[in-house]
């Protein structure tokens, strides 16, 4: 899956264009908060990082598959839209001046050529560019329509509010896509590089050290049990307890939900079930990479009743990287009365 952020529209060149033309920009680094009011790995995850091939290959600043070609920003991602919908806060990275603000956008995810059609100018949906001085630019986008909280020309420090992640603009599920350039140029925020610098390079990181910023090889962002073939759709508008399962459901599945897979990853689904007894076991092979991926495995129910009680999910995605297996685990637990 690969979304491109094709200079994000008109309206955003001139702010590109400001900080080309304004004080003689420096290299010297600019401090930056996490620009979300969530919890790395666990409310928030890094969909794609910036793209540091500066070839026709996508790459992460860690010369791995978590970008796609010339995405020139870092998305984070949040679990499904009711939790957009409730309010997922967006901050300043930086303290700074508005230079560039734009709300009204729909926010509505790109299913369709129509759709995309209609986003056509207004790529990054709503959103702020702020001006930090010394030619360091950060530019925050898909942002919910109506809530914006700031205004051109105004000043504001670094952590402040400046509206709410949403869906507005080129995109298929809710983040904030974050840019930071530095004399118009497109910096890498894990490396303190140009984007263009390439990958596997040394570099300082421009995050503060309290933002506690890891990197992610991959993201197991949610996951559940279901009483049949689970609708992707409710559950990424965050209605999956309408799928949980009961004694008479035609079939107890496994679902999981996955930011950053890579092909040949190895997908392995157990259910356990009231007797401590696996009700099934299953592995799935990934055939390409993908920005997300949802996968689930299941057994149908036979004649009788599903048994009453806890039945827990494990779901665990295996890397085999350089000679060795990475593995990354999700649980999760449902009762039948």
């Amino acid at each position: 899956m690969r979304w491109r952020h094709i200079a994000l529209a008109l309206f955003w060149l001139s702010a590109t264009a400001a900080s080309e033309m304004g004080t003689a920009p420096t290299r010297e680094p600019l401090e930056l908060r996490w620009p979300v009011a969530c919890q790395i790995s666990e409310t928030c995850w890094v969909a794609n990082y910036v793209d540091a091939d500066p070839g026709k290959d996508a790459k992460d600043f860690r010369c791995r598959g978590r970008s796609y070609d010339g995405h020139d920003g870092v998305d984070i991602a949040i679990r499904d839209t009711a939790v957009m919908e409730q309010g997922m806060t967006v901050l300043a990275a930086a303290s700074g001046v508005i230079h560039r603000v734009r709300d009204g956008v729909e926010d509505r995810a790109l299913t369709d050529e129509a759709s995309r059609r209609a986003v056509a100018g207004h790529e990054c949906g709503n959103g702020v560019v702020i001006e930090h001085g010394a030619g360091w630019q950060t530019q925050y986008c898909h942002m919910k329509r109506g809530s914006l909280l700031v205004k051109e020309g105004q000043q504001v420090t670094g952590g402040q509010a400046l509206g709410q992640i949403g869906l507005s603009g080129k995109t298929e599920f809710p983040h904030l896509h974050l840019t930071v350039r530095q004399a118009g140029k497109v910096m890498d925020p894990f490396t303190g590089q140009q984007m263009i610098a390439g990958c596997g390079i040394e570099g300082k990181p421009l995050w503060r050290a309290d933002a506690q910023v890891v990197y992610e090889d991959v993201a197991l962002c949610n996951a559940g049990i279901a009483g049949g073939p689970p609708n992707v759709d409710v559950i990424r508008s965050g209605h999956a307890d309408s799928l949980t399962p009961n004694a008479q459901s035609a079939a107890l599945v496994l679902w999981v939900d996955i930011l950053g897979v890579e092909t040949g990853d190895q997908i392995q689904f157990r259910l356990i079930g009231p007797d401590s007894k696996p009700v099934f076991e299953n592995e799935q092979r990934v055939d390409r990479r993908q920005a997300r991926r949802f996968v689930y495995s299941g057994k149908k129910r036979q004649s009788v009743p599903w048994s009453v009680g806890i039945y827990t999910g494990h779901v665990a995605l295996k890397r085999d990287g350089n000679g060795k297996v990475a593995e990354y685990r999700s649980s999760r637990t449902v009762t039948i009365p």
